[in-house]
């Protein structure tokens, strides 16, 4: 998300003075923009997306009867899976009067997904998620790193002097690299990280195999995989300053964010969150307010999330929800030929394969990597064709690749199916 953070049109910036102001609202004024906005979603969907119209209609749902959050329970939730096989039904028919950019994601599971965005949400997801970084401590135009999947196909990092951001491609982590990019911090000085927590610890671990030191950062603000408490810890051992836990995704049905007071936050005037518990386990349901393109409505992200045991005000004032912990993308990292270290940057691999409905990568060998997948009647030897060009962009043309069409994939001894599992000893922590 951060490679459009700072492409900010009028829309944004309006947006960005609502969130500045929303933040703060009752609990009652919160609770009446939800009711608002789900109430013009809901209607929207039902007049102009195919989806939606066969459905209300199958369950008998009127939506102009629509009132409340509570009548979103007369709506089943939607799964990944029919999102995948029938996204053509759920593109209004007057999408294009909302804008149109198509996206895509594998997200925790290794389940490629296309979809659409509208303007407007792509609008509010940015200025949402400043708002989010700005509870961290960063300010536009501060002096940033940033490290993430970026493709550079010619270099490792690039600075952009007019956004005062300096980019590192996740892709190309290794030794080598990263020892170049920490001279270029120590130089340029950044007051803000951001990236994957998994791909920021291995710079600290590379500078301190080699005896040198990296500028710290005023805050980090982390993304993209689990922040677990030992990353954490270890995050703040390593550059002596606050880290600060980001969730969101490109479906953008969901935001959570961590506050100045350390706590985590449904962020419930971007999107709409339901927490559906089953047999012990929390599940994260979303709706976005503002995806008028695309709805998809009480959509299940397939991350849990384990719920706060206080009610209470957060100190920091806002009435957004508080959660304890997300539990989401979990996955080990694999280890390349030529020293490079693919965490959860890999996952972008997966996300034009056709015909795939969930996968895996299983490092057995520095040089073997098996690539398990549930398949439907779309995957052909062309599917795979494509899934592996895009593997080796990541992974080079050394590695041997073995395609294994499974009917589940592997699991960790607690029963998590991580996307990414090493036997070589590059596990998550």
């Amino acid at each position: 998300m951060e490679k459009s953070i700072f492409q900010i049109p009028v829309k944004t910036i309006n947006r960005m003075k609502f969130y500045k102001k929303s933040q703060y609202w009752s609990a009652g004024k919160l609770s009446s923009y939800q009711d608002e906005q789900l109430n013009k979603l809901i209607i929207h969907a039902g007049n102009n997306v195919p989806y939606y119209r066969n459905l209300f209609k199958e369950i008998g749902f009127n939506p102009e009867s629509f009132k409340s959050r509570e009548d979103l329970q007369k709506i089943p939730t939607l799964e990944k899976e029919t999102v995948r096989t029938r996204k053509d039904e759920f593109i209004a028919d007057n999408a294009a009067k909302f804008g149109m950019t198509n996206d895509s994601t594998s997200g925790s599971t290794g389940t490629p997904l296309h979809f659409i965005l509208s303007d407007g949400v792509q609008a509010n997801k940015i200025a949402a998620l400043l708002r989010s970084y700005n509870w961290a401590g960063y300010r536009i135009g501060q002096k940033t790193f940033s490290l993430q999947s970026y493709y550079f196909p010619e270099s490792e990092f690039k600075y952009n002097r007019f956004y005062n951001i300096l980019r590192f491609d996740s892709n190309k982590l290794q030794k080598r690299s990263a020892l170049k990019v920490i001279s270029e911090i120590n130089r340029f000085k950044p007051k803000f990280f951001m990236g994957f927590p998994f791909d920021i610890l291995m710079l600290a671990r590379f500078a301190r195999e080699e005896g040198i030191e990296i500028n710290s950062p005023q805050s980090i603000v982390t993304y993209g995989e689990t922040l677990s408490d030992v990353k954490r810890k270890q995050l703040e051992f390593e550059f002596n300053c606050r880290v600060f836990n980001f969730y969101s995704l490109h479906e953008c049905s969901a935001m959570i964010a961590e506050c100045e007071a350390g706590n985590l936050h449904l962020i419930d005037d971007f999107a709409y969150h339901e927490i559906i518990e089953e047999d012990g386990i929390n599940r994260l349901v979303g709706t976005s307010y503002y995806n008028y393109s695309m709805p998809l409505i009480r959509y299940e992200i397939r991350d849990n999330v384990e719920l706060c045991d206080t009610s209470e005000l957060c100190e920091c004032g806002r009435h957004f929800r508080r959660i304890k912990e997300i539990i989401g993308k979990e996955c080990d990292y694999i280890q390349t030929l030529d020293g490079r270290f693919l965490g959860a940057v890999m996952s972008h691999s997966i996300d034009n394969a056709d015909g795939v409905i969930c996968s895996q990568c299983v490092q057995h060998s520095l040089d073997e990597v098996d690539i398990n997948l549930i398949t439907d009647s779309r995957f052909t030897s062309n599917s795979q064709q494509k899934l592996e060009k895009d593997l080796r962009k990541r992974l080079g043309t050394r590695m041997k690749l073995k395609f294994n069409i499974v009917n589940e994939l592997e699991k960790r001894p607690g029963g998590k199916t991580p996307f990414i599992l090493s036997r070589i000893g590059n596990e998550y922590i």
